[in-house]
């Protein structure tokens, strides 16, 4: 924008309004049964252990929340049955080992120069001075999700991919 350009409140949350509308995904139609999914992503598969939906869950991997709004019924598809082919950009694992030996495996919540900060597999908060450890591994491409294939039937993924894909964010 120009320099001095005045934008009046209206204006400011139009132009808010459509920023967020960028790259939303349509609603789409998906075969399976979205409340089944929904006992499923509790149950058998565990999600909520590690994914978070309306602050309720873990903090290990991605929140889910609006997922429906930001990525595909394809793409939820892939990342249940091939979770490392579709892994967020900036999703890193790593493991370390600090100068006691003590062996960590976890995602990377926070990185810069000097310091690292780590949530384990267990959910434990971690922050290290790169300095203080003995080795930091970048796993590029790994992820702790397991594959659900095999786990879920083909009825069981359509119904917890249409769950997924019904996660649009509160109304």
């Amino acid at each position: 924008m120009p320099a001095g350009y005045a934008v009046d409140t209206r204006e400011t949350w139009q132009l808010a309004a459509y920023i967020r509308s960028l790259g939303r995904m349509a609603p789409e139609t998906v075969p399976g049964d979205p409340k089944r999914g929904q006992e499923l992503y509790r149950t058998k598969g565990h999600c909520s252990q590690c994914h978070i939906i309306s602050g309720q869950g873990g903090s290990l991997g991605p929140e889910l929340t609006e997922i429906a709004s930001r990525r595909s019924a394809a793409h939820l598809r892939a990342a249940v049955l091939d979770p490392e082919s579709e892994l967020p950009e900036e999703f890193l694992q790593l493991r370390l080992v600090n100068k006691e030996g003590r062996s960590i495996t976890g995602v990377r919540l926070n990185e810069d120069t000097f310091t690292i900060q780590v949530i384990d597999l267990n959910g434990g908060l971690h922050s290290f001075f790169k300095d203080d450890l003995k080795e930091l591994r970048r796993d590029t491409g790994k992820s702790p999700m397991p594959s659900f294939r095999g786990v879920f039937s083909a009825t069981e993924v359509d119904d917890l991919v249409a769950y997924l894909a019904s996660l649009r964010g509160n109304p």
